[in-house]
């Protein structure tokens, strides 16, 4: 029989920190809005710019999510592909 406590990592996994963006603000379209109005955005140029000057790289994802509270907001979507080993070469093993 396998025991669950077995499957589990040792370490746990942490999350990495939300990355909010300077100068971005997310917010729920009004009630009264178009169903083709997902989300509005609110920008403050100069807080944003500062803060894409501290970037690097061309291109920077964003998420918008919903808070437990209700509220939205946009975070920096910092997913990457797991990347394969040189053993994970699509063979089966035939």
């Amino acid at each position: 029989m396998i025991d669950i406590n077995d499957m589990k990592s040792e370490t746990p996994s942490e999350k990495p920190a939300k990355e909010f963006v300077d100068g971005l603000i997310a917010k729920k379209p009004r009630d009264t809005a178009p169903d083709w109005i997902k989300c509005n955005i609110s920008i403050k140029r100069a807080d944003l710019i500062l803060w894409l000057e501290q970037k690097e790289g061309d291109w920077i994802n964003l998420q918008v999510s919903e808070a437990k509270s209700g509220k939205w907001y946009a975070e920096v979507d910092n997913w990457q592909p797991t990347k394969k080993t040189s053993s994970d070469n699509g063979s089966r093993g035939f």
